[in-house]
Order: C-alpha cells, then sequence, then structure tokens
C-alpha cells in the first residue's frame, strides 16, 4: 500500500506522521517546536522526528512516496521555500529552503502547503467531506482560516492564497483584527476575538461564573474558563459563544454565496465549544442564505481532530 509523510509545523508543536493511502495512520511523532532555538534547530528536529516514524511503521525513505509539509505563513511552493511565519520567529520572516532541503536529505519529492488547506484536503478526502465534490472547510482556533476543495481539486487561487475567511469583514466598526482591519470575523469568532469580548463585557456583569473561574483577573478569561462557565448554566458564558456564532453564520453566509459547496466542515479547537456556537451559527447562515441554498448546503463538523494536518500533508504527496 502506498504511504508518505506528513509534516504539521506549527508555533507551538511538530506534529509528524507516517500515512498510508486511506489516510490511515501507520507511525506519529509530536514535539514541541521549540522555535526559539532557531530555523536550524527546528530542520533538524524535523528530520529526527521523520526517522523516528519510519522506524516506527518499519519502512525506509524507499518505501515513501513523498512528504507533505504544512506550514503556517507564506511560501513559494515552486521553490519549496518559506517565506514568513512570525509565529515562528525572526528566522523564519525571511527565505527559508525547508522543502528542498528535506527533499534533498531524505532523496523524495517535498510538497508544501499552508496548514489549513491541508486540513480542508484530510477531510475531503478521508474525512467529513468525503464524497462530495466542493467543499469549504473552516478551521476555528487561535485564529480563522478555511481551505477550499473546488470541483475535486485543492483551490488555492491565483496568488497562493485563496480561503482567507477569517479576514471577511462582518461588523465594519467592529474589533481591530490582527491585520488591522476593523470587524473580520477572525476578530470576532476567534479563540482570541471571544476571549477579547469577554474580558470587554464581563466587567458589566458582576454576578457572572466566569469571574471565579478566572480568579477575578480578567487576564485569565479563556476560551475554556467561557466554556465551564457555559456548562452550569453561566448566561452570559452562553451569550458569549452565542455572538460568535451569530456572526459566524453571517461570513459563511457570504463566503456560500461565492463558493456554492455542498457541505461546509467545522474544525479547530473553539469547535469544541459546538453546542454553545453551532446552534446560532446554522440559524443565521439559513437566515441569511439565499433560498436556493437552504436545502443543498449542509453542515459538519470535523472528524479528524488534531491529525487532521499532518494527515492532509501526507495525502498532499499522495494525491496532487
Amino acid at each position: 500500500m502506498r504511504k508518505a509523510v506528513g509534516v504539521d509545523l506549527g508555533g507551538t508543536k511538530i506534529n509528524v506522521l507516517l500515512v498510508n493511502e486511506k489516510g490511515e495512520v501507520l507511525g506519529r511523532d509530536k514535539q514541541p517546536t521549540e522555535a526559539d532555538r532557531g530555523k536550524d534547530y527546528v530542520i533538524n528536529k524535523i528530520k529526527d522526528m521523520i526517522h523516528n516514524v519510519l522506524q516506527q511503521g518499519r519502512v525506509s525513505e524507499k518505501d515513501i512516496e513523498g512528504i507533505g509539509i504544512g506550514f503556517p505563513g507564506l511560501m513559494d511552493r515552486e521553490k519549496k521555500s518559506t517565506l514568513y511565519a512570525p509565529n515562528l520567529g525572526d528566522e523564519w520572516k525571511k527565505e527559508v529552503f525547508l522543502g528542498r532541503e528535506l527533499e534533498e536529505y531524505f532523496n523524495v519529492p517535498t510538497y508544501l502547503e499552508n496548514d489549513v488547506n491541508l486540513i480542508a484536503w484530510a477531510e475531503w478526502l478521508v474525512g467529513a467531506g468525503r464524497g462530495t465534490k466542493t467543499m469549504i472547510c473552516v478551521a476555528l482556533g487561535t485564529g480563522i482560516g478555511s481551505g477550499i476543495v473546488l470541483n475535486g481539486k485543492l483551490w488555492i487561487g491565483a496568488h497562493g492564497m485563496a480561503g482567507e475567511f477569517g479576514h471577511i469583514t462582518v461588523l465594519p466598526d467592529g474589533p481591530i483584527c490582527g491585520c488591522g482591519n476593523r470587524g473580520c470575523i477572525e476578530a470576532i469568532a476567534s479563540g482570541t476575538g471571544i476571549e477579547k469580548y469577554a474580558r470587554s463585557i464581563l466587567p458589566q456583569h458582576t454576578d457572572s461564573l466566569i469571574w471565579g473561574l478566572c480568579n477575578g483577573n480578567l487576564e485569565e478569561v479563556t476560551v475554556k474558563t467561557i466554556y465551564q462557565a457555559a456548562e452550569q448554566g453561566d448566561k452570559l458564558a452562553i451569550d458569549i459563544f452565542n455572538h460568535a456564532g451569530y456572526y459566524l453564520g453571517i461570513a459563511l453566509a457570504n463566503y456560500v454565496h461565492i463558493v456554492d459547496p455542498e457541505k461546509i466542515v467545522i474544525g479547530g479547537g473553539v469547535a469544541n465549544v459546538r453546542e454553545y456556537i453551532g446552534k446560532p451559527m446554522r440559524e443565521e447562515f439559513y437566515r441569511r442564505v439565499l433560498p436556493s441554498f437552504r436545502d443543498k448546503v449542509t453542515f459538519s463538523w470535523a472528524e479528524l481532530g488534531e491529525d487532521a494536518g499532518g494527515i492532509g500533508a501526507a495525502l498532499l504527496a499522495l494525491y496532487r
């Protein structure tokens, strides 16, 4: 059976997987990135991790068809180099020939792709989107990203930047986003956006259970503490998540009017609070989307969890 290695390189962790053509994981190594130790250290760590998963799967470099790499930033796919990733430190703000170095070291083809695009690719091939032709996958985490599979192909756009869903404006005079714009959906419904919104309104709600869970310190308010309060029936906590879901529904209606997918797959860490975000998201989506879409577009929650990026990277090397 065909096999490939997937590397999911993130700002805090690296997940390396050996994967077969069915998307099954045959070997796994997850380690902290330790980006502060420099790019050479990180690249050498990735090499060691690839060796580890090959040993787990009892295969050699000659037995795999390639290495896919998910990268959280800008890249040059043709040159197999990374161009900019602020979360990895200053050395990654300029060109790093990551793909080329791994290709020469292991003597197998390497492929670079945006990390969220690879989550979409994995969910389309072997996850919640399988069986569709066109699908949108949205990852709700510290930020918000998305990937598009269009007629069975990963769609990256004319400049390789398609799917920047997080920067759709839904509230023109809303909170400032990390990109500098105001009212992006990322500034409202990402983990960071939810936490900032909660901190802004908590002082007017002194009876909320969130206060006790964050020890009376606004800086300790997290999605987790808000979720814990919501699970105990705290109205403010539920309203905070409903607020995010409402604006997600608006943004997704805009997205669907352009892409016309069969399915929307929602994943990422914030999706774990789906029972509080999902209902208002779907309600507002179906309220705003054109009637002709209402019985044609469905929602699913992602199936592959934290391995999605690594699985997608490996499957990129197998199915291009």
